[in-house]
């Protein structure tokens, strides 16, 4: 996360809770570029961030996804970042749980060489899969 200092002392008591509308300024302060705040409003979206003190130093975020067979719903973790100076505490794996609390299926995309976050993934019982991602960069209009 581009831009995202650490603050605070480490040895600092590091508290996780989900954010939602009124929580704007702590999505600011977490982001490098204008956030899209309007998603704390979002039932489908879950917004989970640590503090030391009253500063955030990581958050992780996911969208509940419709699905049209099997469960009617799976749980896409999109993003998951611990401010440098925290990390190697276990604040992504509590990030991570309370992300995940509450869903029955679940899913992530990281970098098959991200040993960091592979271990993370498996230390919460997730399962690697091979898959090929796809990205597309669209015209913003088509004749």
């Amino acid at each position: 996360m581009a831009g995202f200092l650490s603050v605070g002392e480490p040895s600092k008591t590091v508290t996780i809770r989900r954010l939602g509308p009124g929580d704007e300024h702590v999505v600011r302060r977490l982001a490098d570029r204008e956030p899209q705040t309007a998603l704390l409003a979002d039932d489908r979206t879950v917004f989970a961030a640590a503090f030391a003190g009253e500063e955030p130093v990581g958050f992780a975020f996911g969208y509940v996804l419709p699905r049209r067979h099997g469960r009617p719903e799976m749980f896409f973790v999109y993003e998951l970042e611990v401010d440098e100076g925290y990390r190697r505490r276990g604040i992504g794996k509590r990030l991570m749980e309370e992300l995940l609390a509450g869903h029955d299926e679940a899913f992530v995309l990281t970098e098959p060489d991200n040993d960091a976050a592979n271990a993370l993934y498996a230390s919460l019982g997730g399962t690697r899969v091979e898959t090929v991602m796809w990205d597309f960069e669209l015209p913003t209009s088509r004749a």
